[in-house]
């Protein structure tokens, strides 16, 4: 069974001594799988865009079932519209080679691979353009892929997403990420929460707070400001509560900035059980 944990972070934040100001991340979409049988994942490149921008995405599909599988189908539903399949841009992966398919169907978007032995991999690559009429209250495209493994007695399923925002000329922005689309029981992975400072001032970020998901086990969490090396953050510097609401201060007991013109990202790790 899969099950889609939505989340997303906020900040305080200030310029220069200034008043304080709030920001707010996307909601960050999660597959959470409690059984094995099709594990997906689903990556893009860019994970940002504008109108008539062309994203990668790469899609690794594991026969995590003991059987043996017939065939695969991928079904992509194409951001609700929003995208579009760039003709002849699709390519699959084995352990042994990679070579051109095409899709069955654009409408919506699916692929029709081939036989997948227990515990092997093969991984699909395609193109797809974001809609030049693309409406302007989209500011974020989240295309969803069912895959559905047949089996000699009937059919498993897996489940993955993946989401690109709209690119923006903010002065400060937060967005969420993680490091994978789709988590097993007890699978670590990353949450990455990334404040971004496009102005010559230098931010001081009063606070961080991300209230995780339900059976969220946070284990190690690091900041990296800038182009420093990555912090490991001290007890002192955060809290969780028993409802698990995260809350960022400081970082290795100092003040948490964000430098003019860059980043400072804070890395969560952890597990659902």
């Amino acid at each position: 069974m899969t099950q889609t944990i939505n989340n997303s972070a906020s900040t305080v934040y200030n310029f220069n001594g200034g008043a304080s100001e709030n920001a707010t991340s996307n909601v960050l979409p999660i597959n959470f799988q409690s059984s094995t049988g099709l594990t997906i994942t689903k990556t893009a490149n860019p994970t940002t865009f504008l109108a008539g921008d062309i994203i990668t995405y790469t899609v690794k599909i594991t026969n995590s079932s003991s059987s043996f599988l017939n065939g695969v189908r991928i079904i992509d539903n194409l951001g609700g519209g929003n995208l579009a399949y760039v003709l002849s841009s699709a390519s699959l992966s084995t352990s042994t080679t990679t070579y051109p398919v095409n899709p069955i169907s654009t409408n919506p978007l699916t692929f029709t691979l081939q036989q997948l032995a227990v515990g092997a991999t093969m991984t699909l690559t395609y193109k797809a353009q974001v809609i030049f009429n693309l409406p302007s209250t989209v500011s974020m495209i989240t295309n969803t892929i069912q895959g559905i493994g047949y089996t000699a007695s009937g059919t498993i399923t897996g489940f993955a997403n993946s989401t690109i925002e709209k690119k923006t000329e903010s002065d400060f922005s937060i967005e969420k990420t993680s490091s994978v689309a789709n988590v097993m029981s007890n699978q670590p992975f990353n949450y990455y929460i990334k404040l971004s400072n496009n102005t010559n001032l230098a931010v001081n970020v009063t606070s961080i707070t991300d209230t995780l998901p339900a059976g969220y086990n946070l284990t190690i969490a690091s900041l990296k400001v800038g182009t420093n090396s990555s912090v490991t953050l001290l007890s002192s510097d955060f809290s969780l509560s028993p409802s698990n609401v995260l809350n960022v201060t400081s970082v290795g007991g100092s003040p948490i900035t964000v430098p003019a013109n860059s980043t400072t990202v804070l890395t969560l790790t952890g597990y659902f059980d």
